[in-house]
């Protein structure tokens, strides 16, 4: 399949990385033009002493900390998001540090377009599709200096210019897209993700794998995100042992956080099909189900039950990963890719189901989610696609 010779990269974000980088967070928010830097996070990470590691780093600027929102909820539920724009406007802040996993960056990254388009809502910006797209000229600058210290390598959310959002009382999915969204720096500082379990580790490293995996078989497929999806997913496969087994080992961690930088710069340049994320965005929240463990589950179970959207691709790929192709036929490497990926699973703790059982009722209503979440707006799956990998990733008690 010959690559797109039309296609863009629209990544504004600087990112500077290294283990100790979130020093410089003080002097760039300053130099943003901010005095009073809010910080948005979750309770997890108070507990765990991370909020207090970048705490500490603001000690010798003249900067204020004025608050710290701490009540960031799985699945970046619309009620905190709310709640937390109408904080930021009570504390009078003049800028967004957002330190966390990708509920955290994106909930930042929506009260940012909150602020700067005047809404004391969020469901104001989305439309009853549930999936909202701002783009320039209609997007204009936000105005909101904004920094990120992501503490997983997973979402990438600290570069993307989109947010995921949950409507708890709706029970709905919504996509929220905004041109000038992110952040304006990102830190990737792997000391902050040490304290990270095994399992979230490995967990939110198979969402970055399955954007490397949208973005390379992607119909929209082009050499730039080739290279950055193929070098992430190397990456990962290489560090992510290491990572589980050696909590502390600084390497290891900063290659994963390296490798979800670039598969979602990856996604944003390849973006045009996400049939992994369309069940883990359907069924995650449903179950409450965490985003990475979703993903992990499912990255094996798609590849294997939709195999004509990766057979023509895949010989590149196996290549990529430093799999042997020579004398062997695309059917077999791409069963060596899913058994890659397994054996990746059982190293970072992963089950290969789900542990929840429905009956057959509940299963056509989760067959129902996954037709109409907005992941699948551009790739429809096929019926029976969705019913074998929903069939495969759940216990089935037949009525």
């Amino acid at each position: 399949m010959t690559a797109q010779l039309t296609f863009g990269l629209d990544c504004t974000t600087v990112v500077k990385a290294g283990p100790g980088i979130r020093a410089l967070v003080p002097p760039t928010i300053a130099g943003l033009g901010c005095r009073r830097v809010a910080m948005i996070t979750d309770q997890g990470l108070v507990a765990a002493g991370v909020v207090e590691q970048v705490r500490e780093a603001f000690g010798a600027h003249d900067i204020s900390l004025v608050g710290i929102f701490d009540g960031v909820r799985q699945d970046n539920d619309t009620r905190d998001i709310n709640e937390c724009a109408a904080w930021y406007r009570e504390i009078d802040a003049d800028g967004l540090l957002a330190v966390g996993g990708g509920s955290v960056l994106d909930t930042a990254k929506c009260v940012k377009v909150m602020l700067g388009m005047h809404v004391s809502d969020v469901n104001e910006l989305v439309n009853e599709a549930g999936v909202i797209s701002y783009s320039r000229p209609q997007a204009k600058p936000l105005g909101i200096p904004h920094v990120s210290l992501p503490t997983t390598a997973g979402t990438g959310a600290e570069l993307s210019q989109g947010a995921a959002l949950f409507d708890e009382q709706e029970h709905k999915k919504i996509l929220l897209f905004h041109h000038y969204m992110n952040s304006d720096f990102a830190f990737l500082d792997p000391e902050l993700t040490v304290s990270l379990p095994p399992t979230i580790t490995a967990e939110t490293a198979f969402d970055a794998l399955s954007h490397c995996l949208e973005a390379f078989f992607s119909p929209r497929h082009n050499s730039i995100a080739d290279a950055l999806a193929l070098r992430s997913a190397r990456l990962i496969l290489d560090n992510l042992p290491t990572a589980v087994d050696r909590g502390n080992d600084i390497v290891a961690r900063m290659e994963l956080m390296t490798a979800s930088a670039m598969a979602v710069v990856a996604s944003i340049s390849g973006r045009g099909a996400a049939p992994i994320h369309n069940f883990a965005d359907a069924v995650g929240p449903v179950f409450r189900i965490s985003h990475g463990r979703a993903n992990a589950v499912y990255v094996p179970i798609v590849m294997q039950h939709l195999p004509s959207h990766y057979l023509p691709r895949i010989r590149m790929f196996a290549h990529g990963l430093g799999i042997f192709v020579d004398a062997k036929s695309d059917a077999e490497l791409l069963d060596e890719v899913i058994s890659a990926f397994a054996s990746l699973q059982a190293a970072g703790g992963i089950e290969p189901k789900l542990d929840i059982e429905v009956d057959s009722d509940r299963l056509a209503v989760l067959h129902a989610e996954v037709k109409e979440d907005p992941a699948g707006l551009q790739f429809p799956l096929p019926d029976d696609v969705i019913r074998t990998c929903l069939e495969a990733s759940l216990t089935v008690k037949h009525n």
